[in-house]
């Protein structure tokens, strides 16, 4: 099953206020001049402007896109598209020696790939050397031979390294067939709201001149960006598509760090959008108590605060010892509420419950774990109980799925035992309460 071009125009979104965080240093990687600002420039400019070091390769200089002009030699286009370039990389904020030329031939990158070229170890050596968290290259059936080969050269050349390759369609939008478009589940589908630096980027795709103007005006057969070619990259968003793969769970050790450092690493108890969404998570449960409730992931107690007043039992666990600390303490004029060191990747403490909350939990779970997490879920609810599931769906490069990711495997696999009471999706989050049937 393919996914449709409305499938991916409806992706969840990047959160872009923390792209810097999310993404780390970054590589973009542009088979020629141009593909950088009309893929990734929304992106870029955000980057920039979060001051996290962006670097971008270009692998051609572009220099057969007009091979019949007599004005412009090959090698004189070349110099001229690295000039463009290097304007456009300005526009959106890179510093100028944070521009990489490979100059590995337009239009011969597929022959270098097939011949396992020098191309490849010039790459590893380069990711070796900037150390990028995650590299942007061509989609990989971008309908381009120059674009499919440079995701080829790079996902062989980053092989085993620890980084993350996403990848982002130009030729697909136009030219592509049904066939190039993303099998399900192949890639994670994101798309970045880029209106507001939306005429940073038009102005970096305006300034590759040889490309968007009738400057070389002896080449009939010479490329243009026309204002059709040019539509599907000055709307409001960039898309991206992550890898699909899960990683493994999230250890402990990873929130003792966490919470050794800072008692509220996420902002729960200041955060407008963590009160927003914890309300609207209460509001959106209609039983007005619950007689034995259990809350996953309790962390701190900021939201276990809120909701206590609604049950007669809670017991809330979490698998950092010192987030718990902060909980009992912040919950401490509640006799209802229970608080205990757990681990449910090892299975629930008790059953018969009537509710569960699980919240910003699913995606530290790698998705067989996370499959045994749902089964124990089902089989502790009462008949009539409620799992109340709430998550994040952005990407997060550290953690092994996204929310989106959780959601959609509960339905798919569970769900014939639940009835969907409530569904509301927010911008950066999904919230969803499923009543156990009598099944």
């Amino acid at each position: 099953m393919k996914n449709t071009r409305d499938h991916i125009e409806q992706a969840p979104y990047l959160n872009v206020e923390g792209l810097h965080r999310d993404l780390g240093k970054v590589i973009i990687v542009a088979p020629h001049p141009d593909d950088e600002s009309l893929g990734c420039g929304g992106l870029i400019a955000y980057l920039t402007a979060q001051n996290e070091e962006v670097y971008v390769l270009f692998l051609t200089n572009g220099d057969a896109s007009h091979p019949n002009s007599t004005k412009f030699s090959p090698e004189d286009l070349g110099k001229l598209r690295k000039s463009e370039a290097i304007n456009a990389c300005k526009i959106l904020g890179v510093k100028e020696e944070n521009l990489i030329f490979l100059d590995a031939g337009d239009g011969k990158l597929a022959e270098k790939f097939k011949n396992h070229d020098s191309v490849i170890n010039e790459l590893k050596e380069l990711f070796q050397q900037k150390e990028p968290d995650t590299i942007f290259a061509p989609w990989r059936r971008d309908h381009h031979i120059d674009h499919v080969a440079a995701y080829s050269l790079v996902d062989k050349a980053a092989e085993k390294m620890a980084i993350t390759i996403a990848e982002y369609p130009v030729w697909l939008w136009k030219k592509g067939e049904p066939a190039d478009w993303p099998a399900e589940d192949e890639v994670l589908a994101f798309r970045l709201q880029i209106d507001s630096v939306k005429e940073i980027k038009k102005a970096a795709i305006l300034a590759h001149i040889s490309q968007t103007t009738n400057l070389i005006d002896d080449d009939p057969e010479g490329f243009i960006l026309t204002e059709d070619l040019m539509q599907p990259f000055i709307g409001n968003y960039e898309y991206f598509f992550f890898p699909a793969e899960s990683k493994p769970a999230v250890s402990e050790t990873y929130f003792e760090k966490l919470y050794a450092n800072n008692d509220d690493p996420w902002d729960f108890e200041t955060s407008s959008y963590e009160q927003e969404k914890y309300h609207k998570t209460i509001a959106s449960v209609s039983v007005k108590s619950f007689e034995n409730a259990l809350e996953i992931g309790c962390s701190n107690g900021v939201f276990t605060k809120l909701l206590a007043p609604k049950c007669k039992n809670l017991l809330a666990v979490d698998l950092s010892q010192e987030a718990l600390k902060s909980a009992i303490k912040r919950c401490a004029s509640f006799s209802q509420c229970k608080f205990m060191h757990w681990d449910i990747s090892n299975g629930l403490p008790g059953s018969n419950y009537d509710a569960i909350f699980f919240s910003e939990v699913g995606y530290y779970f790698d998705l067989n774990s996370l499959g045994k997490i749902f089964n124990d879920i089902t089989n502790s609810l009462q008949p009539g109980g409620m799992l109340v599931m709430v998550h994040w769906t952005a990407y997060v490069r550290s953690y092994p799925l996204t929310g989106q990711q959780v959601h959609d495997n509960f339905r798919k696999n569970y769900s014939n035992r639940f009835k969907l009471l409530n569904s509301e999706r927010a911008e950066l989050y999904i919230l969803e309460v499923w009543e156990k049937t009598e099944k």
